[in-house]
């Protein structure tokens, strides 16, 4: 089974109270918002990037391994 195939099968499981918000989610990967980052998220992008040029970083799959 595909995915399409698989999503559908969940659709059709899901009760009618649930669907509006399958619709809203699906609008909104279609076509996201455009979100203008405020003054502490460019700061905190810059941080970030400070942080990795100075070998500052850890790579998720060890967080991951770590936390699991």
């Amino acid at each position: 089974m595909n995915t399409r195939e698989e999503i559908k099968k969940a659709i059709d499981t899901l009760p009618e109270e649930a669907l509006e918000g399958v619709l809203d989610y699906v609008r909104f990967i279609q076509e996201p918002e455009e979100v203008e980052p405020t003054e502490a998220d460019i700061k905190a992008i810059a941080r970030g990037q400070e942080e990795m040029a100075r070998g500052e970083v850890v790579r998720w799959r060890d967080i991951k391994k770590n936390v699991l």
